[in-house]
């Protein structure tokens, strides 16, 4: 057992030893390649800040300039309604029908009372002004004619309030039909044909498109860059990142006390019809400018998801520095971290630049 174990480890030993020559050749080639590279050509430029606007970025939805919801007054069943979400709707045109076969009922009980009313009224009147007539030329009583007045008085309340009782029952009619009171698209749709409708109880949304505006929540810390009338951009992704522009219509005085933002309203300045109410849009606010490092974004080396760019150390040496981008502005790219104002970023002339090779600068 003893003798397998000591042939074991001489072949062991004979492997490692024969590998020797091949690490003393690569290490050898390697050190040959560094100290026979050559300088590198490149202009250097050093890094400066630029004064860009100061902007804010805040996210919101387009909706319509008018967004309502309809309800009715009473209660009673759907018996029509045949509108669906995204149907066209104008002012005045009847969306919704309640049954109203209790209403009509009363109503046609009290237009008889009224009938009846006014039949008995004619008869006291009548009689009211013979009665008038004949105490003038002393021909009646005072009893009479006070009997007779109040019969007329009685008859004339009467009337009048059969016909309070009418506008009523009008009034709860009305209430049965109801009506678009603008133009424009049904976009929520809460209720079907025969269900009961309550009282306040939403039945349909309608939204009128005549103009559009992004809704968009402002967190407390911001909101007071927000003042009426500031004109804003407003960038829709759903069109390819196209911009539009707006102004801020209004801005809610209350916040949220549960997510402390506030609402502002920013009205486009003109209705697009490639533009739907719900679409995702970015409103960019602009106050005032800031001083940021930035450089051409073609100067910018990328290893994956990492981002540099070559500077040179006090050996004239490429060090490639990994940085930290943010904003782009054109061509050029805001460096948010890893170079500092007044060092020199290298661009090669003719050559790539490799990092920690002797770098020659032209002048």
């Amino acid at each position: 057992m003893l003798k397998n174990v000591l042939k074991n480890r001489m072949a062991e030993l004979i492997f490692i030893i024969s590998l020797i020559p091949f690490l003393a050749i690569s290490c050898g080639k390697k050190e040959s390649v560094v100290h026979s590279s050559k300088p590198v050509k490149a202009r250097a430029f050093e890094a400066a800040l630029t004064e860009i606007p100061q902007k804010y970025e805040f996210t919101g939805s387009i909706e319509g300039d008018k967004r309502i919801q309809l309800s009715t007054k009473i209660m009673g069943q759907i018996t029509y309604m045949p509108f669906q979400e995204g149907a066209k709707v104008t002012k005045g045109e009847t969306l919704i029908k309640i049954r109203s076969d209790d209403l009509e009922a009363k109503k046609s009980q009290v237009q008889a009372n009224m009938s009846e009313a006014e039949a008995a009224f004619k008869n006291t009147e009548a009689n009211y002004n013979r009665i008038k007539s004949l105490y003038e030329s002393k021909s009646a009583t005072r009893k009479e004619m006070d009997d007779s007045e109040m019969a007329y008085n009685m008859g004339k309340a009467k009337i009048e309030a059969i016909k309070e009782m009418e506008r009523e029952v009008n009034d709860h009619l009305s209430y049965t039909q109801i009506a678009s009171p603008i133009n424009g698209y049904v976009v929520q749709k809460m209720s079907e044909e025969g269900n009961i409708a309550a009282p306040g109880m939403p039945i349909l949304t309608i939204e009128g498109l005549s103009r559009l505006k992004v809704v968009t929540k402002v967190p407390e810390s911001q909101v007071y860059l927000f003042k009426t009338g500031d004109q804003v951009k407003v960038i829709v992704d759903a069109l390819s990142g196209k911009e539009f522009s707006g102004s801020v219509e209004q801005i809610n005085p209350g916040g949220n006390p549960a997510s402390r933002q506030f609402e502002v309203k920013i009205l486009l300045d003109e209705s697009k019809s490639m533009l739907k109410s719900g679409m995702y849009a970015k409103v960019i606010l602009e106050r005032g400018t800031r001083h940021v490092i930035t450089v051409p974004e073609d100067w910018v080396i990328k290893r994956g998801q990492l981002e540099g760019l070559f500077t040179m150390n006090s050996n004239q040496e490429a060090m490639l520095r990994w940085v930290r981008t943010g904003k782009r502005f054109g061509n050029q790219v805001e460096i948010l971290s890893g170079l500092s104002q007044g060092e020199q970023v290298l661009i090669s002339m003719d050559s790539p630049i490799r990092d920690g090779q002797k770098v020659e600068v032209a002048q």
